[in-house]
């Protein structure tokens, strides 16, 4: 284990030992490293805390660090273990102790002051830690929340305090000031401020309702991925929202999530749910009718919505929602054309992710042991190498995720880099030897004889919803002029101005913005509010336009617009105008 790990792993520890000294009839959970810090799940019972008892905690493990205390590690049987967990009253590490191997040595660590051999500490843990807490470097503690004991949400609240840990203090510096960062850029704050979405309680948690500004966005980006694959030959399709028990039944989605499935009841009787995917749906529509070889590759391409029940602790603004568009597609091909197909959908999201600013990279999700996969274990390898190959041959950078494999088969899940360095999952190509068979889909080969075809799925948004609150973010609410709510605002100066004002919509009218969305038109609003100038010029900053078009009289006298944009101010010419925006939108 690295140091930085050990360090984080033994200042979970200390941040218990510090609780336990001001909080003496405390019951402690569990308390791991994670990345960037460490927390502890604690009962306090009926004591109250919350962020303003952070800074007590924290001057408390101070001082225990300043004791340079040594980490000592012991081994105890399970019956040493459980008499300790009883007589230390620490119901949660009796439950974990009862739990292991009759046979299995349990690890026990020391929190011990040289010299005076004093323990101040004692907790059940595999460990590593830091030999001497002298080693440890800068840290603070961060936030407190709520966690379920072991994650169920029938059992025991708990209080999980937070902390942050790095080896030097420009480190831990450089990460407060990515969060505070984050905090600006949060999509929840900026989709408030942008008019782009908004939550009602009695609609339902997780279920976003889109403004006109922020449904213009999402059609832009649904149409940026969507034309991709228009280009590459594939057709729309249309399918409903509830399906048959039975579809699931069919395609294994029942069987591995029937949590995921809501049922509808209606007069018919039918067993019905709605649709966690959309995928069974489109195998239909290729059984629908006889198929030869020489139609494949078959492509259906479908914006849709589909429903997935979260709880409600899970749920945050657009990053998980229980309402999920995914801009969806299916191939149905031969063998030969799976490469040619993932290269087309390579090239695609490879391209997408360059036009919104994000680096990728991209990880091989593979199978891992488990048995909640379907399909024979050599189907798995032939399209896990299949996979492979095709990475190495469109010299993306990859690596392997083993156990991150959809339950029908193999994919690549590309890795996409926002502004703030993090890493997100979004764009993800499938391939799939299982369900074709499951469904018993068919076409006539060149000899007569029948053959299954391979299914390969794709998103390259992913969820557009969960796209769209890392574009937000990625961007801080400055859209690309190409998917901006509001391209360009108007401000007059009077309305001495408005007979120029409409020389300058007829300009805007006749803007042709092709690319990257096919058939985009300048979207423009007017302020020719009575509020001065300055108002108007901090209302359309704080709505963030990409473009804010200044009209005075001397503007109209010169035939000019004054053109304000984030990188300054300029003059424009009328008769320019025009092809200063379009390539403006192209840039």
């Amino acid at each position: 284990m690295e140091q930085v790990e050990k360090m984080r792993h033994t200042l979970s520890h200390v941040l218990a030992a510090a609780v336990q000294e001001l909080y003496p009839t405390t019951i402690f959970g569990i308390g791991p490293a994670i990345e960037n810090g460490f927390y502890y799940d604690i009962d306090f019972g009926g004591t109250k805390i919350s962020d303003a008892d952070l800074a007590k905690i924290e001057k408390k493990m101070r001082g225990i660090i300043a004791r340079k205390c040594e980490m000592r590690a012991r081994e105890a049987s399970k019956e040493e273990a459980l008499k300790w967990a009883k007589e230390s009253r620490q119901k949660y590490k009796v439950e974990l102790i009862e739990e292991m191997p009759s046979d299995e040595k349990i690890t026990f660590y020391d929190m011990v002051v040289p010299g005076s051999e004093e323990v101040i500490f004692t907790d059940l843990c595999k460990g590593p830690h830091v030999e001497n807490l002298g080693e440890i470097g800068a840290w603070k503690l961060e936030r407190i929340a709520g966690a379920y004991w072991r994650g169920d949400e029938k059992r025991e609240m708990l209080t999980r305090i937070y902390g942050l840990a790095f080896v030097t203090e420009e480190e831990l510096a450089e990460y407060l000031a990515q969060q505070e960062e984050a905090k600006r850029r949060d999509h929840r704050k900026l989709g408030k401020e942008l008019d782009l979405f908004c939550f009602s309680d009695l609609v339902g948690s997780g279920l976003p309702l889109f403004t006109p500004r922020g449904t213009i966005l999402r059609d832009m980006l649904n149409e940026l991925a969507q034309g991709y694959r228009v280009r590459c030959g594939y057709r729309k399709v249309c399918i409903p929202h509830i399906a048959t028990v039975d579809l699931y039944k069919t395609s294994g989605h029942y069987q591995k999530f029937p949590e995921l499935l809501q049922f509808v009841s209606q007069e018919s009787g039918d067993e019905l749910a709605v649709k966690p995917v959309s995928c069974p749906h489109h195998t239909q529509i290729f059984a629908s009718a006889p198929r030869s070889y020489k139609e494949l590759p078959v492509k259906y391409l479908e914006t849709t919505m589909v429903y997935r029940d979260e709880r409600k602790g899970e749920l945050g603004g657009l990053s998980r929602v229980r309402a999920i568009t995914q801009d969806d597609s299916h191939v149905f091909c031969t063998e030969d054309q799976v490469e040619g197909v993932f290269g087309e959908l390579i090239e695609s999201a490879k391209d997408l992710y360059k036009k919104v600013g994000m680096k990728l990279t991209l990880r091989l999700s593979f199978r891992d042991d488990g048995d909640g996969y379907i399909g024979d274990e050599k189907m798995w390898q032939k399209a896990q190498e299949s996979i492979e190959r095709m990475a190495k041959k469109f010299e993306m950078e990859y690596y392997v995720g083993v156990g991150e494999a959809a339950m029908y088969g193999p994919k690549m899940d590309f890795m996409a880099t926002d502004a703030l360095g993090r890493e997100w999952q979004l764009a993800t190509v499938q391939l799939d030897y299982a369900m074709p068979e499951r469904f018993g889909l068919e076409y006539t080969d060149k000899d007569g004889s029948k053959k299954v075809p391979i299914m390969i799925h794709c998103a390259l948004l992913g969820a557009i919803e969960r796209f769209m609150s890392i574009f937000i973010e990625h961007t801080a609410g400055w859209f690309p002029m190409w998917c901006a709510p509001e391209m360009v605002r108007i401000l007059t100066v009077n309305d001495k101005v408005e007979e120029y004002v409409r020389e300058v919509e007829k300009v805007l009218q006749g803007v042709a913005l092709e690319e990257p969305v096919k058939g985009n038109r300048v979207r423009y609003e007017i302020d020719r509010s009575d509020d001065s100038l300055g108002k108007k010029i901090k209302r359309a900053t704080e709505m963030k336009i990409p473009v804010v078009l200044i009209i005075g009289e001397k503007d109209m006298a010169a035939r000019e617009v004054s053109v304000r944009t984030r990188e300054g101010e300029e003059k424009v010419k009328l008769d320019e105008l025009k092809g200063w925006l379009e390539a403006r939108a192209e840039s």
